[in-house]
């Protein structure tokens, strides 16, 4: 790689120098190995930049805004992943330098993005899936648990039936801690002293 392209990502100077050892080799694996060694370092990049989503695919997504070829790193993700699942399947040199060149691009474009002209609303929602990841569903659930349990109090305390139930569950919970636990307790409080009498009589 010439010296113009390694500049955007000096940080990652090692890793490409690997790559372009591997592209060097001129065998059908070492290009393989090239593309998967590629992989690594975008997932490292948007790591980096903290791209949320629960796997590199939806932190593409969301790192789509950054991204000027959008089509070419899909191309190249997709003979990735041929790589990785068909033993059989080979890539030729210019086949290879394709699809790291559109990782190259991709990868480019989201280390430069800060310097992007990206539009107010985008920046904003990247912010918020940043750091309240399901952040929406979480509020909508605590607001269902909420209501469920203001309903519940409204019906015990409004209504014959709710004030009936929860007479009920009142008598329930004082034979459960009054009566069934204190059992339970002395029961195995008995059993522990009759295990021990017997242990300690076999002993002897």
């Amino acid at each position: 790689m010439s010296e113009d392209k390694k500049s955007p990502l000096q940080e990652y100077e090692k890793e490409w120098q690997l790559i372009e050892n591997l592209l060097n080799e001129g065998t059908a694996s070492g290009y393989k190995i090239a593309v998967i060694e590629t992989e690594k370092i975008l997932q490292a990049v948007l790591d980096d930049k903290n791209f949320p989503g629960k796997n590199i695919s939806a932190q593409i997504e969301n790192a789509r805004i950054a991204l000027e070829n959008f089509d070419k790193l899909n191309y190249s993700r997709a003979m990735f992943n041929k790589i990785i699942k068909e033993s059989d399947f080979d890539i030729s040199a210019e086949d290879t330098k394709e699809i790291i060149a559109g990782y190259y691009k991709a990868i480019s474009d989201i280390i430069k993005m800060d310097s992007k002209d990206i539009e107010f609303k985008e920046k904003v929602n990247l912010l918020l899936q940043r750091h309240f990841h399901n952040f929406p569903s979480k509020i909508r659930n605590g607001f269902v648990l909420v209501f469920l349990f203001l309903l519940a109090i409204f019906i015990s305390s409004e209504t014959t039936t709710g004030q009936s139930i929860a007479e009920i569950i009142s008598e329930f919970s004082q034979f459960v801690f009054y009566k069934l636990i204190p059992l339970i307790l002395a029961l195995a409080v008995f059993g522990g002293i009759i295990v021990g009498g017997l242990y300690y009589w076999k002993r002897k």
